[in-house]
């Protein structure tokens, strides 16, 4: 029987509310921006320790199932955006256009933008991450311990992650600061320790099985994002809080889960990919060009609505079809944690 998890549509469309008021309606002292992009990493993690190291997907359907999912709207966001910029004699930076579309542009973090692709950083580390990922499955794959190598894995990548960090900003510490966070040996923590938490988890050996854990975890990841908190502490702090409050939901309180259960914010968090996108140049327009946030808001949301159901998903379920992907079931030991992941 196929089951999504209500909740996790939920916690995408919480992510991409986040995005949005922090781009259109600043609060200060916190950025709600990189609130919901660390929502979105870490729930990422989950999915993909599920996929690769639980239900052990084949790698050439994994791969399938994330160019079907990203790819085509990819290629319509450039190819809309680049003729608006030709057609507006807008200058057009190569820099900025090829690194967006080789996923390196995490690397290349500037002040301003010239062009609506600085968001193409988080997917540039969620691409970076999968690869990663994927490698770290194959060695767990080939091992007889398998249990074993997926601590010793998840473990590994997140030390790495963190000595790396601290390593970079010991050595450089006053290089770049705006866009250290972007790193993909940064910014990948989430993603990973997601990860560790879930297989933690699933092996039945966890110490999180308290209904207080998920609610304290989202308030300590969203808490740590407060200007006065120092990167590095925030860098580290907010990320496995998050990892660890989204993998401690089934274990929450009915009232808790039900807030993430909304309809409406489960359909935004369908929409989630498409209106991540295209909020983008109309963000752009309301910071430098004095575009009324009210109607940002609106044009992207019509913009993400109009770009999912003409291209994103048509799209995604046309190349599952062709390419003989069929959804993975993933029934865990509690019946409220089977997922789906299309």
């Amino acid at each position: 029987m196929k089951k999504n998890i209500s909740y996790l549509d939920g916690w995408r469309g919480a992510a991409i509310t986040c995005l949005l008021i922090g781009h259109f309606f600043a609060i200060p002292g916190i950025n709600l921006g990189s609130v919901g992009v660390g929502l979105f990493f870490v729930l990422s993690g989950l999915l993909m320790a599920d996929v690769l190291l639980v239900s052990k997907v084949d790698f050439g359907t994994f791969f399938r199932r994330r160019i079907a999912r990203v790819f085509p709207s990819m290629a319509a966001y450039f190819a809309i955006i680049i003729g608006i910029f030709v057609i507006d004699d807008r200058s057009i930076s190569a820099t900025e256009l090829l690194s967006a579309l080789t996923f390196t542009n995490n690397y290349f973090i500037v002040d301003q933008w010239l062009m609506p692709f600085g968001h193409i950083w988080s997917l540039s580390v969620e691409e970076h991450s999968y690869v990663i990922l994927s490698l770290a499955a194959l060695w767990c794959r080939t091992g007889t311990s398998t249990r074993a190598r997926h601590g010793t894995s998840a473990i590994g990548l997140i030390l790495a992650v963190i000595v790396t960090a601290i390593a970079i900003y010991t050595v450089f510490p006053g290089a770049n600061v705006n866009g250290f966070y972007a790193h993909t040996e940064v910014a990948s923590l989430g993603i990973f320790a997601a990860g560790f938490v879930f297989l933690n988890m699933s092996n039945d050996s966890a110490r999180l099985r308290q209904w207080w854990v998920a609610p304290i975890g989202l308030v300590i990841g969203v808490a740590a994002h407060w200007w006065s908190v120092p990167l590095g502490v925030r860098l580290v702090l907010s990320p496995i809080a998050f990892a660890v409050a989204i993998n401690a939901m089934p274990y929450s309180p009915g009232w808790y889960r039900s807030i993430f259960e909304f309809a409406w914010l489960r359909k935004l968090g369908t929409y989630s990919f498409s209106l991540y996108l295209w909020q983008q140049p109309f963000y752009q327009l309301y910071r430098h060009d004095g575009m009324s946030p009210v109607l940002g808001v609106v044009l992207a949301l019509g913009a993400g609505w109009t770009a999912f159901h003409l291209v994103e998903n048509p799209a995604r379920l046309y190349l599952n079809k062709r390419w003989g992907a069929k959804p993975s079931i993933v029934v865990d030991s509690e019946p409220d944690r089977t997922r789906i992941e299309a």
